[in-house]
């Protein structure tokens, strides 16, 4: 957790410096290494760590096994400890097994977890799709995460659930995951619902997928291809990726109190930046030739050339895709999904997924707004305390999520 001020004040800690270990879970890397609860964590391998996905990002690029560093605050003192990386503890439920397997995308191996009904017979199945971010998916479904408690619901209903863990994350080859592609990405899901529907155990007509975000992107490709029950997203996209972040960042400016003036005069400059390097994949040095005057929005949309943390081809294959094309294809239903005080995500895509979705098939496109509920999940009172907070670990879980997915998964799956 952020270190409280008080903490920081005493340890002579400058702001945003350090995060606060608060516990310490039995048999993890940090157990074995010797962090104690109570440490400040201040540097990993000489990189200073100062927020969570900071801490996030270092990881996610670390392979089992690897040796590192961190330096910690202990007691006033500095202390630095040498670490290898762990695999996580393995997952366990108390009515479905979890297995451990891989598939197989490109030349990588890329891990599947998989939760099995002990009951007997063959099972609905529910494919998570996660969001951007480099954040592992391999957590205990026993825990507060939000992933893992909509997951646990499906579980210990007798579905059989499906995380991958992106490439190169965890136990997964195929990295660094800041140079993934889209292709990349979308191929390791593509060969987990693949290998899923093989499974003795598993009913291949009652197959769901689940997309968060920019699983939600991911989700009406694969089901465009593969047959699947339904599809259901949560606070994603579905027009051209321009119009998203040109609609996002003008939101995110307005809820920071900035100038509208200057926030017309940033979106300019940050539209043809965007066209530059998506549309024409045209390298920065190349624009800088002909656009100068486009260097310091160059510098703040794509530093080290990525943009939010993913590399820019991987942007500029995303923005080829015709989403709303493949909404229309296939005979899945579909559930949208957006939180009211969701400042990520724009509302409108949702309904405009679900009437692609009439349209195409009549009767199987739903959309349904989850009120006081933001991007992550998290209950907020509204869009600017979600904003505020977003940044803030823990927040109380909005359970409005699995109530509403299962009620229309059951719905669907009883349906001819």
């Amino acid at each position: 957790m952020p270190v409280p001020d008080e903490v920081r004040e005493h340890a002579q800690l400058e702001s945003g410096e350090g995060i606060l270990i608060e516990a310490v879970f039995p048999g993890t890397t940090a157990d074995t290494g010797g962090i104690q609860a109570g440490d400040i964590l201040l540097a990993l391998n000489g990189r200073k760590i100062g927020i969570i996905p900071d801490l996030i990002k270092a990881i996610a690029g670390m392979t089992v096994g690897q040796k590192f560093e961190v330096t910690l605050l202990r007691s006033g003192r500095r202390v630095t400890l040498p670490l290898i990386l762990k695999e996580r503890p393995r997952d366990r439920g108390k009515n479905f097994g979890v297995l451990y397997h891989h598939v197989v995308s490109g030349a990588a191996r890329i891990r599947t977890i998989v939760t099995r009904p002990q009951t007997p017979g063959r099972h609905p199945v529910l494919l998570l799709l996660q969001g951007l971010g480099p954040t592992t998916i391999d957590e205990p479904l026993s825990g507060p995460e939000p992933y893992s408690r909509i997951l646990n619901e499906f579980a210990e209903s007798g579905y059989v659930t499906v995380r991958v863990e992106k490439p190169g994350i965890g136990d997964s080859e195929g990295g660094p995951f800041a140079d993934l592609d889209f292709q990349t990405e979308l191929d390791a899901y593509r060969q987990a619902l693949t290998e899923v529907r093989k499974y003795s155990f598993v009913d291949a007509d009652k197959v769901f997928i689940f997309g968060h975000s920019m699983g939600g992107v991911l989700g009406p490709i694969i089901a465009s291809e593969i047959p699947i029950k339904g599809i259901a997203v949560y606070g994603t996209v579905a027009k051209t990726l321009t119009e998203y972040f040109l609609e996002n960042w003008r939101r995110q400016a307005v809820l920071a109190g900035n100038d509208p003036a200057h926030i017309d005069s940033t979106l300019r400059d940050l539209a043809v930046a965007l066209h530059y390097l998506l549309m024409e994949q045209k390298a920065p040095d190349e624009i800088l030739r002909v656009r100068p005057d486009l260097r310091s929005t160059l510098a703040k949309l794509a530093p080290a050339g990525r943009i939010v943390g993913r590399s820019v081809r991987f942007w500029s294959q995303l923005a080829t895709q015709n989403l709303p094309a493949y909404w229309a294809k296939g005979n899945a239903d579909v559930l949208a999904l957006w939180g009211r005080n969701d400042f990520i995500a724009t509302e409108a895509d949702h309904p405009f997924i679900a009437e692609i979705v009439s349209k195409a098939r009549p009767g199987k496109g739903t959309y349904i707004a989850l009120e006081g509920s933001d991007h992550g999940f998290r209950r907020t009172t509204s869009i600017e305390d979600s904003l505020a907070r977003w940044n803030s670990p823990g927040g109380e879980f909005n359970s409005q999520i699995i109530t509403t997915l299962k009620e229309w998964m059951e719905k669907v799956r009883m349906s001819q």
